[in-house]
């Protein structure tokens, strides 16, 4: 988790700090990624960086959820919170990959899907959710996300498949 001493930072000293590490996080993978070239953009001592951070990890996993939470942010205005439909699901990722592809944050999300979300044990989007339904179509969606930013050129074929798949999984079950 991100230490006091950062949140407590004036917005500028904070906005050339995550600027850094959005730079350093966008071109390389977490295990590539160094403090060295993190500090020298931010143009703050390495010591400092430990002091707000506990380390490369802490420091990418704050990245994310900011990046995250901007591109969710902008979705939550347009997405259903009625029961949901294949054709909803399928508009809601769709509605992320556009925002996905339009924010700042766009190479970050490419790779972490790419690279470090394999590394991130904790990762898992998916680990809390109980009911299998909804697990189901977190798993579908997000691998659908997942290989839509991987290949770009294939994003409709790749919705076409998530489509139909999200029809057979939610279809009415005929009860015997």
């Amino acid at each position: 988790m991100v230490k006091e001493t950062f949140t407590n930072l004036d917005e500028h000293k904070k906005q050339r700090v995550t600027q850094a590490l959005l730079h350093e996080f966008s071109q390389h993978s977490l295990a590539d990624a160094q403090v060295a070239r993190i500090v020298k953009e931010a143009n703050i001592a390495r010591g400092a960086f430990y002091k707000y951070f506990t380390d490369l990890t802490d420091a990418y996993l704050y990245l994310y959820q900011i990046a995250l939470a901007h591109i969710h942010q902008r979705l939550a205005l347009q997405t259903s919170t009625h029961p949901k439909s294949a054709i909803v699901y399928l508009k809601e990722t769709r509605l992320f990959l556009e925002q996905t592809s339009k924010s700042p944050y766009f190479a970050l999300i490419k790779m972490h899907l790419t690279y470090n979300e394999s590394l991130l044990s904790q990762d898992s989007s998916t680990k809390d959710i109980k009911e299998p339904l909804t697990w189901a179509v977190s798993v579908l969606t997000h691998q659908t996300i997942k290989e839509v930013i991987a290949h770009p050129s294939k994003q409709e074929e790749l919705l076409a498949k998530l489509k139909v798949s999200l029809e057979a999984l939610l279809a009415p079950k005929e009860i015997i």
